[in-house]
Order: structure tokens, then sequence, then C-alpha cells
């Protein structure tokens, strides 16, 4: 439902130069709630190399199909960080803990190559009963490969103070975010694409407190659904573009 969303709407991935779609698996639950997801990647990752798309393009990215990407943001922060041609550089996404999570992941395609060559080694040295973005990025720093910062890259709610709704929208209205990360169903997902985009506001959606179910909503809003309101809906309340 969601990817074909974005597909309909031409929208995060498949508004890039040239896109691919990966099917993941089920991952594993680790220790103080982290997910234990590295040998999933490390296989997609394979198929890439396979692939060679890559090799195409200047730039990979790899997001979560949950992740409100905005490849035309993304085009113009690489723009303004300057990065140096031809260099394997990756880009440090968020001001949480290691700086770097998984649902947005920015990678040169010489630091592709340098990682493909290389994650076998990193698997074996490094491990793969962790995350995946720990594993990625600490295998791109152990081959050598630079990186910038860029904490605007990505607004993720897991590092939020508690009291966050998945289906929130108000984090959206950020101009400056390449990618907002958890919206797990279409209607939250397309939510927020609304409000980044300037489509909608957060004040047009219904309360989270009065939502239904794949609802986008607004947090300490206090719209609420009408009795001739017939669901699912999108959550939009007024000035329904």
């Amino acid at each position: 439902e969601l990817l074909g969303m974005m597909r309909k709407n031409k929208v995060s991935i498949f508004s890039c130069d040239e896109h691919k779609l990966y099917d993941g698996a089920k991952a594993q639950s680790g220790k103080w709630k982290s997910v234990v997801n590295t040998d999933i990647f490390v296989s997609v990752w394979k198929q890439v190399k396979s692939d060679g798309l890559y090799k195409k393009h200047d730039w990979t990215v790899k997001v979560d199909a949950d992740a409100v990407f905005l490849p035309d943001r993304l085009k113009a922060h690489i723009v303004s960080l300057s990065p140096p041609a031809d260099t394997p550089v990756y880009l440090h996404n968020i001001d949480f803990r290691f700086h770097f999570m998984g649902a947005l992941e920015v990678l040169s395609s010489k630091a592709v190559d340098l990682f493909l060559q290389n994650i076998e080694t990193c698997e074996k040295h490094i491990g793969s009963m962790g995350g995946e973005d720990l594993f990625t990025m600490q295998c791109l720093d152990s081959i050598g490969v630079a990186h910038m910062t860029d904490f605007s890259l990505l607004d993720d709610k897991y590092t939020h103070d508690p009291g966050w709704n998945m289906n929130d929208v108000n984090s959206c209205t950020d101009q400056a975010i390449v990618a907002f990360h958890p919206y797990k169903s279409a209607n939250a997902w397309l939510g927020c694409y609304k409000v980044a985009m300037k489509i909608q506001k957060p004040a047009d959606f219904v309360g989270c407190d009065y939502r239904w179910h794949g609802d986008a909503c607004n947090l300490g809003g206090n719209l609420s659904h009408s009795p001739t309101d017939q669901q699912p809906t999108d959550g939009i309340m007024r000035n329904r573009a």
C-alpha cells in the first residue's frame, strides 16, 4: 500500500533519477529494543553490487519505505555541502548518538565501490548481530571512507522525547529536513508529505487523540471526525487540497 501510493504520486524514490526496490525480511529484536538486521541488508547490498545501477550516478541513497523522503531537498543539501568530486564520502545525517541512522543513508558512488569491495571483510570482523546502520558506519570508517556532516538530513521520531505519535505531522513543517521517519501508513506518509510541501498545515488534520486508524493527525489538535465521515479517511478535516 505504501509503495503503491508513492509510485502513483511519483514521490520519494520514484522521483529520483533512477530507483530500485529491494525486498527485506523480518528482523530479530536485539538488546535495548534494537533491531538485528545487518545480515538482511548485507544481502541487499550484494544485490546492489550485482545490479551495478549505482555506478551510473554520483550518489546512492538507501531509504526506508516509511521515511518521507524529498529527493530535491537532498540534491540542494549536497550542492550546499560541496563534497569533493570522485571521492569516497558518506553523510552523517542526524544529531543523535553516533550521528548516522539507517532511515536515510547517503553515499557517494566511490564510497559504495569501497563498501561493496569490503563488505564481506567487514561482516567477518564487525559481525552481523546488530543494527545495519551502525555496521555500515563502522565499515565505512574502518576502510577509510570520509564523512561530511549535515544534521538536517533526517528527522527521526525514534530520537524524540517521549510522547511522540507515529502519525503526527507537526515535524514535517521543517523546510530544512530531507527525510521524516517513520510514517508507516499511506495516509500518514502522504499527510506528512503534504505538510512538507506546504499543501496542508498541521492544523488541517484531525487531532491525534481523535484519529481513526490510518489517519494522519495533529498531536495536540482538537479537530475530530463528524458523524457523517466514513472510514477510512486521510485525516484532513479542513482546507482540503
